[in-house]
């Protein structure tokens, strides 16, 4: 198994922040040239405490809206990268990618920058989807957009789409899911709308302005969207991930898969031999700092044992399956003895299996996963 190692970069900007949004981001742009130079800064103080023995395997660019960036500003940033860090020669580059924001000549400009993997925020091939999400985008958009990143040469593409809306039954969501076959993209990411604290989104619920879809139609679209894309060679390797062979993203893999990361730029994670660590959540602040020569961070954990092991459980799950004897030997927990009803329970409703050691979520349990998670850990 290969060593990875990712770096997240967080781009704060948004022309609009959509009304399911939890992750920090702010409605305005004109900050964004000092923030990149903020960045460039808060790169070269990240190297001096890295570890220069294993170099970054996966790169991303994540928000808010990183395709808000200008060519000469990514590759400012990039540029920074390669001087600072070790960054591996066939490094999984992407970029979040609202379609609203590029067109043809910056994707072409991006890819001759180094990026090799685009991730369009798609969500839906619906319009009343979209002004329901408050996405910046049209379908038009979204495919011209498409189309145009395989023009400017880029074969790692990921759509991201969101079902279980208010509105959605069973034909609007494999409408969906067809339109997005029929573009034949590399990686799919589809997710079911939340309402996260915080968020319009949660406050319309509150409100009773919105009404969620019940439980088991959210569990019969996400299992319609399981069969109908394994059906045309998508894999399944991530609850809410699918993709072609050999298209995985190796930098969502270095999450699932418990390896180090580092995160850069305001509200970003780290999380090494583990340590966890979270920069503050605020431009203006994670400016000071850097202003000041110190690093953005707010706060630190050291995990415990129990706490490794729950999140390797959990993030087990949620993938290839949790290896009991692994989390038996390295964190001294037989789950099957302590978990022994839970576990029996779940295989009795058909959500769980054990195979040759592996205790596996089936298709059906994988609509829980969260649930059944919460119960084992």
């Amino acid at each position: 198994m290969m060593n990875m190692r990712g770096l997240y970069l967080h781009i704060p900007f948004c022309e609009h922040k959509c009304i399911y949004c939890d992750f920090y981001s702010i409605e305005q742009t004109d900050g964004i040239q000092s923030f990149v130079d903020n960045l460039r800064k808060e790169i070269t103080m990240a190297a001096e405490t890295i570890d220069e023995g294993l170099p970054f395997t996966s790169v991303f660019l994540g928000g808010g809206t990183p395709s808000l960036l200008t060519p000469a500003q990514l590759d400012d940033i990039v540029n920074m990268l390669h001087r600072s860090l070790f960054i591996a020669p066939d490094v999984e580059f992407t970029v979040e990618t609202n379609p609203g924001t590029v067109d043809i000549e910056k994707l072409k400009a991006y890819k001759s920058i180094g990026v090799n993997r685009l991730s369009l925020g798609v969500q839906s091939f619906v319009s009343d989807d979209l002004e329901f999400l408050t996405r910046i985008h049209s379908v038009e958009d979204a495919e011209r957009c498409y189309h145009n990143s395989r023009i400017a040469g880029f074969d790692n593409i990921n759509i991201d789409l969101m079902f279980s809306l208010p509105s959605h039954n069973r034909e609007q969501w494999f409408y969906n899911l067809r339109r997005t076959m029929e573009l034949a993209p590399d990686h799919i990411s589809a997710y079911s709308l939340t309402y996260e604290k915080g968020t319009p989104l949660h406050t319309m619920l509150q409100r009773n302005e919105v009404k969620p879809i019940d439980e088991e139609l959210d569990a019969e679209l996400y299992e319609l969207t399981i069969d109908t894309l394994e059906a045309v060679g998508y894999s399944q390797y991530e609850i809410s991930n699918y993709a072609k062979d050999g298209k995985e993203c190796l930098h969502n893999r270095t999450y699932w898969e418990y390896y180090d990361y580092i995160g850069l730029g305001p509200s970003a994670h780290s999380f090494i031999e583990g340590k966890r660590y979270w920069n503050v959540k605020n431009l203006e602040s994670y400016n000071r700092k850097i202003w000041g020569g110190v690093m953005p961070v707010a706060g630190e954990e050291k995990l415990t044992n129990d706490q490794r092991a729950e999140e390797e459980i959990f993030l087990g799950l949620r993938t290839k399956g949790v290896d009991l004897e692994k989390i038996k030997n390295f964190y001294n927990l037989d789950l099957l003895h302590r978990k022994t009803e839970e576990i029996s329970s779940f295989s009795e409703r058909g959500f769980l299996i054990i195979d040759n050691g592996i205790l596996r979520l089936t298709k059906s349990g994988k609509a829980y996963a969260d649930w059944i998670a919460s119960e084992l850990m």
